[in-house]
């Protein structure tokens, strides 16, 4: 018989107390909220110092930065990698949006902090990351504080907008060269002997001297910019067109595109500015002010010429015009025309770009011009609006609106294809006869009107031939899709007729024709 014998369990040891941090945040170093964050660093003290299951591992506090990012925030930084060392098992923190706004942000560092066996505790919401629903509150609750930062920039900015309507001015360079900003008089004030340096460079540069020797002047003399650093070309140019050196104040000359990432672009129209003028005492006369803009633009032109596209071309994507971009290689040049948000720091746009001489063929297509005429796009043309699918939309003089769309059917790389439902289905319009499949010797498929071959009433037919990838294209393009689909063409196409330009003429079982217009 078996014998049973009981095994008593082993007595538990000690559980180790639980290491637990605290992290605070605050985003403006003003007198009121640096009073709430050293509350918050007493009060996650005596609460981690009062739980005798706790021991103490430290309260983590950043001042006057935004929850949006947590690349800048240095207590943040450090708390991270004292989990990572395993310093830390649990954190404490008041809520989700003092750890952070961004949602990305907040779900990533969570997750992270969990794999490292770290537990998270937002006290205001009551959510632990180690609970079962514990993420997907998160997730929900950190788009609300995403978008709540999200309203509360918008309203800063429209804050900001009344202040510039209203004429009150503010500051955000407290030192411009030649200028400091007097809070108590709430405008700027000239330091005299930077203004000297301003004035020597405003008139060189009407003297004829080029900026970069500008710059080896200033540098030579041991004058420096208000950074102690040597004078470049880049920002000289950007002196000499501030607009303070004549007593006047731009405002928004920049904006902030997305208050999560915390990207500003500069201004180019997308949103109002205000001029104000006469704020404070001017370093220049405005004539001298205004010779020097024009002695820019004079050498801007001989530098940079305008062409017949400049200004014609806007990208309907993100709004901004298209600029000429010439580049070289393996010897020979190269323009194209690209949207201007791709060279612009912070932006990004998916708008197709242009060689200079296929939007010139492009124009004499839709103009319907042999070649491109310089004369006759400008007396004709008002803008064109490059569209997202890589089209060009062409508003005319009189209100009328053109559209190109490319179809790629004039590349000289011919797609092997071979169609069956064309068979029976295209007819020449000049002579009647159908169209003809036949491959050719290097495998081209193509589709010609019989009439070529036997003639109609003793006359031999010169109708349009079309490669077999392109009618596949075209008809793709009739029916809306992005695709060829045979199904799709043969349940609803009744009769292609090529007409005696070469357009062609769909007609659909349901009785409505559509005509696609061939473009020498």
């Amino acid at each position: 018989m078996a014998k049973i014998k009981k095994i008593q369990p082993a007595v538990a040891a000690l559980e180790r107390r639980k290491r637990v941090a605290a992290y605070a945040r605050v985003s403006k170093d003003t007198e009121r909220l640096l009073h709430s964050v050293s509350a918050q660093v007493s009060y996650y003290n005596k609460l981690i110092q009062g739980n005798p299951e706790w021991e103490f591992a430290g309260v983590y506090a950043d001042t006057g930065l935004s929850g949006t990012g947590t690349q800048w925030r240095d207590e943040f930084q450090r708390l991270l990698a004292d989990c990572e060392a395993g310093k830390i098992d649990i954190v404490l923190t008041k809520s989700i949006s003092r750890f952070a706004r961004n949602t990305l942000d907040l779900l990533e560092t969570v997750r992270h902090l969990k794999e490292l066996g770290v537990e998270v505790r937002f006290e205001k919401e009551r959510i632990n990351s180690f609970s079962g629903d514990g993420e997907l509150m998160l997730s929900i609750l950190a788009s609300f504080a995403q978008e709540e930062s999200r309203s509360i920039s918008e309203n800063v900015k429209w804050g900001v907008r009344k202040r510039f309507q209203s004429g009150e001015i503010g500051a955000a360079n407290k030192h411009i060269l030649g200028y400091r900003y007097d809070d108590d008089l709430e405008q700027y004030v000239i330091i005299p002997e930077e203004a000297e340096i301003v004035r020597l460079m405003f008139q060189r540069y009407l003297e004829g001297v080029p900026l970069q020797g500008i710059c080896d002047e200033l540098n030579d003399k041991g004058y420096r910019t208000i950074n102690g650093k040597l004078f470049q070309e880049a920002s000289l140019n950007n002196l000499i067109h501030n607009e303070i050196y004549a007593g006047d104040l731009v405002r928004q000359k920049c904006y902030m595109i997305d208050p999560i990432k915390k990207t500003k672009v500069r201004n180019n129209g997308e949103l109002p500015q205000y001029r104000m003028t006469d704020c404070h005492e001017a370093i220049l006369d405005r004539e001298t002010y205004a010779r020097v803009q024009q002695e820019f633009e004079r050498r801007t032109a001989m530098l940079n010429p305008t062409y017949c596209f400049t200004k014609k071309i806007r990208c309907a994507v993100c709004g901004q015009p298209f600029t000429r971009k010439k580049g070289k290689q393996r010897g020979k040049v190269y323009v194209h025309w690209i949207c201007r948000s791709k060279k612009e720091p912070g932006q990004s746009c998916c708008s197709r770009n242009f060689s200079d001489s296929e939007l010139k063929r492009i124009c004499a297509e839709v103009l319907g011009t042999d070649t491109f005429d310089e004369g006759i796009f400008e007396n004709q043309v008002k803008q064109m609006l490059v569209l997202e699918s890589g089209g060009i939309e062409f508003h005319l003089v009189g209100r009328e609106t053109r559209v190109w769309q490319d179809l790629k059917i004039n590349q000289t790389y011919h797609e092997f294809t071979v169609t069956d439902c064309f068979q029976g289905k295209v007819f020449c319009r000049k002579c009647g006869h159908p169209y003809h499949r036949v491959i050719s010797a290097n495998k081209w498929t193509y589709w010609y009107c019989i009439g070529k071959k036997y003639g109609y009433k003793g006359v031999e037919c010169d109708a349009q031939n079309y490669a077999d990838f392109q009618l596949r294209r075209i008809s793709a393009f009739i029916l809306g899709q992005t695709e060829f689909d045979e199904a799709a063409f043969e349940q609803q196409i009744e009769k292609i007729t090529v007409l005696e330009d070469g357009s062609l003429e769909y007609k659909f079982y349901e009785g409505r024709t559509e005509i696609w217009q061939r473009r020498m």
